[in-house]
């Protein structure tokens, strides 16, 4: 095997670490609210939503991976743009990561792929037409979470009568209220699945179509071996679970306390719009959809003086900040990766 076959194997073990860290950083999109609301135990939440990650990405199909194959036109693609992209991605979700703050490892994805492909040829090394569709998607998601986290949790509180002075009542709907906010957050699990899971196959689907393409790999076919390995390396990172996130989203968004409508509304409206992104191959991000889906639900619950201000900026700016500051680092990435290549 040549030194460019093995630095691509490497490529495709890097994206399955990418897709391992996007596992741990993203556990807190299904289970904090599950979690704070004690309506699960964390171990039994966390390894459920591993099992149902592992199910997302492995039966929705491939429509967003095909997406993620066709940011940076099949002419110009080379491993190391890919491997600065992963690179890239895999810095920035760490670093967000050790702080806990809940950003999107499709912003990251997203943003490394525009600086890497720039760098490394100009205007043509982007799709703009497909990378504008893509970044549409990713700035009104979370603004539609907002909305429909707001809306699917005053219905939630208006039917579980969380705040009805009968208590025999009240204790009647917050166990049914319970159970659907399970429901929920596995359904969050298993749309994260499908789409983030599928960001990952489109990666490695362009490493082994830029490579391997002598082997019969292409842009527009994703192997199932692919599918299955990047379905697991999610699964594996997410049981093992990312705590400093999961307080962020449970704890610091509302200075209240999370209530199984706000949690069921949150987590339900969030899975109904991956699904739909999914189904329509658009890569959204979870992090910010359900983040925006649990401020949005805090209203109705608590009134809007109960957001916590504070950890509302450091998203919103986390949401800002992360596709060019990942650009930027991808574009540092291949410069440098680019200097040892050619050493």
């Amino acid at each position: 095997m040549d030194i460019e076959s093995i630095v691509a194997v490497l490529a495709i073990l890097l994206a399955l670490g990418f897709d391992f860290v996007n596992g741990f950083h993203d556990t807190a999109n299904a289970c904090a609210t599950v979690i704070y609301t004690k309506a699960l135990k964390p171990g039994v939440a966390i390894f459920m939503s591993g099992i149902l990650n592992f199910l997302g990405a492995l039966l929705v199909g491939t429509a967003v991976a095909t997406v993620i194959t066709h940011i940076i036109p099949a002419s110009a693609v080379t491993l190391p743009i890919v491997v600065a992209v992963l690179l890239a991605a895999v810095i920035w979700n760490l670093i967000t990561w050790w702080y806990g703050i809940p950003v999107s490892s499709s912003h990251c994805l997203i943003g490394s792929l525009f600086g890497a492909g720039i760098t490394a040829a100009g205007v043509n090394g982007v799709a703009w037409g497909e990378l504008q569709k893509v970044i549409v998607a990713l700035l009104v998601s979370p603004l539609v979470g907002f909305a429909a986290g707001a809306f699917t949790t005053w219905l939630a509180l208006t039917l579980s009568k969380e705040k009805e002075k009968d208590v025999k009542e009240k204790a009647q709907q917050t166990g049914i209220m319970r159970w659907l906010h399970i429901f929920s957050s596995a359904s969050v699990s298993f749309s994260h699945g499908s789409n983030d899971g599928q960001k990952t196959m489109g990666i490695i689907t362009l490493i082994l179509a830029t490579h391997f393409a002598s082997h019969g790999y292409s842009h527009d076919h994703v192997p199932f071996w692919v599918m299955a390995s990047a379905a697991t390396a999610m699964a594996m990172g997410t049981i093992i679970g990312g705590w400093r996130v999961i307080r962020t989203v449970g704890t610091k968004i509302s200075r209240e306390k999370l209530s199984h409508s706000q949690g069921f509304g949150a987590s339900m409206s969030t899975a109904i719009i991956i699904l739909l992104a999914s189904s329509m191959g658009a890569p959204i991000s979870t992090t910010h959809t359900l983040s925006s889906a649990v401020a949005g639900g805090t209203i109705p619950v608590h009134g809007k003086g109960s957001l916590n201000p504070k950890t509302m900026k450091l998203i919103l700016l986390a949401w800002v900040l992360t596709l060019p500051v990942a650009a930027l680092l991808a574009s540092i990435c291949y410069f440098l990766l680019k200097l040892v290549w050619h050493a």
